[in-house]
């Protein structure tokens, strides 16, 4: 798979690559390495949901919006800062009840990281 064919999938690989100085290298780089991070992450966000610690939920609900931008996943991205700005005013079943489909979302684009990088 090559970076263009990510466009198939939805990343805006346009914007991801300005964010990577368009190098192709750093951009794979950043694509490995959240794919790295989410293999522990989505577990941890899911912890963190169950036993109600929604402080910490919101700090990774924030770095998630971040990461997801970066690579090019705006509805992911766009999903985390929903659940972020929610959490943020105090609307905690609201975040909590957006949890699983945030996770799932988040799922689809790192087994899509996981084919690229095959």
């Amino acid at each position: 798979m090559n970076i263009s064919d990510l466009k198939g999938y939805g990343f805006n690989v346009s914007e991801a690559m300005e964010l990577c100085v368009d190098d192709e290298d750093i951009y794979r780089e950043v694509l490995e390495a959240a794919l790295e991070e989410g293999k522990d992450k989505i577990p941890l966000m899911s912890s963190l949901i169950e036993s109600k610690d929604y402080e910490r939920y919101i700090i990774e609900a924030h770095g998630l919006k971040n990461a997801a931008r970066q690579i090019g996943c705006d509805t992911l991205s766009d999903m985390a800062k929903d659940s972020e700005l929610t959490g943020k005013s105090g609307e905690f079943e609201s975040m909590a009840s957006k949890h699983d489909e945030l996770m799932s979302e988040y799922a689809k684009i790192l087994d899509i990281l996981a084919k690229f990088f095959e």
